[in-house]
């Protein structure tokens, strides 16, 4: 692993500029494995100097499970994601893991300089957000609308399938806009609660990951998200108005076979459900 041997090289020979710049092209070309919580939501960790966020990545998927065991899964993160995701969530450092469990705090500064030199922008570009009438991505959405009253934190979530142009991977990303400093505790809430109440990740479900996007700051990231048609589910919690669009009611044979597996997946009688149109107020 390039990224790995170059971290490791760093760390046993002591910190220099051009260790650093060598690990930082590693990362750029090869890309990491960021952590995530059960519920889906960002495994952050706390800089122990000002206890500032730091974003963790590790260079591979063993080396995560090996030396951050409290996370319950990792999503591969292309540089450009891991920038979005350090300026999502305000995260002042990357911390890189190395195999042997060592680790390098990198400030996302210099991965941010260090992506300008080559010309790149930390705007998603290689990630592809699509709606997805997967059993598992259906579920969260109807799971959404029924919860989504009890976090006024939370004003829209959108559910969709992400694909990495690169590697072809796949999961299901769950973005939410919210009202609350950053990383948000309503997010992992409203993840915990899907995950332990609504839904369950069979083995061959897709990863899922949830990611929080302030209303104010991270307003530009937001209209890109509703001008993608990807399912949605927005609220007014003043009137506790909801608002569910999805493609489904373009195509509800769709949605409803993905119903039916889900529910024979789960040994469950099938609920009886009347057809409804584009958008759906409640």
């Amino acid at each position: 692993m390039i990224l790995d041997a170059a971290l490791t090289d760093l760390l046993r020979h002591g910190i220099s500029e051009s260790g650093t710049e060598r690990v930082l092209a590693a990362l750029i070309d090869h890309g990491a494995f960021v952590p995530v919580h059960g519920d889906g939501s960002l495994f952050l960790l706390r800089h122990k100097g000002d206890s500032s966020p730091a974003l963790p990545a590790c260079v591979s998927e063993a080396c995560c499970a090996e030396h951050l065991p409290d996370a319950a899964d990792t999503v591969y993160c292309d540089a450009m994601r891991l920038a979005d995701i350090a300026r999502e969530t305000e995260a002042e450092r990357l911390l890189l893991f190395a195999s042997d469990g060592s680790s390098l705090a990198v400030p996302a500064a210099a991965l941010f300089h260090a992506m300008a030199r080559r010309g790149l922008k930390g705007d998603g570009q290689r990630l592809r957000l699509t709606s997805s009438t997967h059993p598992l991505a259906v579920a969260l959405r109807d799971a959404v609308f029924r919860r989504l009253r009890e976090f006024p934190e939370i004003h829209c979530v959108w559910i969709s399938s992400a694909r990495w142009l690169d590697t072809g991977r796949e999961n299901l990303m769950v973005h939410m806009a919210v009202d609350e400093e950053l990383p948000s505790p309503a997010c992992q809430r409203l993840m915990q609660t899907l995950l332990s109440e609504e839904v369950t990740i069979g083995a061959t479900d897709p990863t899922v990951a949830a990611l929080a996007l302030h209303r104010v700051t991270h307003a530009a990231e937001i209209a890109d998200l509703d001008r993608m048609a990807l399912d949605t589910v927005r609220i007014d919690h003043a009137t506790g108005r909801i608002e569910v669009i999805s493609r489904e009611y373009d195509d509800p044979e769709a949605a409803e076979a993905a119903r039916r597996a889900l529910a024979e997946q789960r040994d469950e009688p099938l609920a009886t459900r009347p057809p409804r149109r584009w958008w759906r107020r409640s």
